[in-house]
């Protein structure tokens, strides 16, 4: 009897720890009457129950800090949309913390034990789900939006879609003015104050590489058939103070979208 006790006492034990939280309850999530999806991966700060958190990692991109504001910022954005057009755009939010589960990084370096699984999986199935709902809901064409902190540049907003390659589509029907142009996003921001990179108006699409997109945009952007146009944006830590911040963003998203074919005028 001793022996079997003991057989069984790992059994017990994994399956506690895999049990110590709810996966579906690390996302906040709401569906959308408009063809924009916004993501928040990295504004958590709940816990995984006993999963370990991640071992410091080589790369400079490989961060554990938060991006504080960066929920409330996607919050406020939805909120001002609704308020002008009757409207709201998906959101998919995670509330886990980045030092237990990186959502914006593939699944073999997102995490540094499989107990985060769980979460990983609710948060990009969310995703996923709502990107084939936009989809099929507007055939026009669905824009994703992921939305980050950084701190390295405080006073600047930084584009991110591997030089485009997340914006197949768009660029295909719009030209390259869509994105870098002054009727791109970037484009709108800058006429109202904002200094952005890249500069609007450049040659290239050519993004900085610490900001050039990460995994979000790339496992959803265009150039995937099942994709819709994805484009990470990075907001300084001074700009995230801004009071009107989520007024100009859903400004200028409103007006990108409606200039570029996303939505009726």
């Amino acid at each position: 009897m001793l022996f079997r006790i003991a057989l069984l006492l790992p059994v017990a034990t994994f399956t506690s720890v895999a049990r110590a939280y709810d996966a579906a309850s690390m996302v906040v999530a709401s569906t959308g009457t408009m063809p924009l999806i916004l993501t928040v991966p990295h504004d958590g700060d709940a816990s995984l129950g006993a999963t370990p958190t991640r071992a410091p990692g080589r790369s400079a991109q490989d961060k554990f800090t938060r991006d504080a504001g960066t929920r409330a910022l996607a919050e406020q954005i939805a909120a001002h949309l609704e308020a002008r057009l009757g409207k709201r755009p998906y959101i998919v939010i995670a509330r886990f913390s980045r030092k237990y589960l990186d959502a914006n990084r593939p699944q073999q370096d997102a995490m540094q034990s499989e107990q985060a699984l769980p979460a990983y999986r609710a948060y990009h199935d969310q995703i996923a789900a709502f990107v084939a709902d936009a989809r099929r809901n507007f055939p026009a064409g669905a824009l994703l939006v992921d939305v980050h902190g950084q701190s390295d540049e405080p006073d600047i907003i930084f584009r991110g879609t591997r030089a485009g390659l997340t914006t197949t589509t768009l660029l295909k029907r719009f030209g390259a003015a869509a994105l870098r142009g002054e009727h791109s996003i970037l484009g709108i921001l800058k006429e109202k104050g904002y200094q952005v990179h890249p500069p609007v108006a450049v040659t290239s699409l050519k993004e900085d590489p610490r900001f050039e997109g990460g995994y979000t945009v790339f496992a959803y952007g265009s150039q995937r058939p099942q994709g819709v146009d994805a484009i990470q944006l990075e907001f300084g830590f001074r700009v995230r103070k801004n009071p009107r911040l989520a007024e100009d963003v859903a400004d200028a998203l409103h007006t990108f979208m409606r200039q570029h074919g996303r939505l009726s005028p």
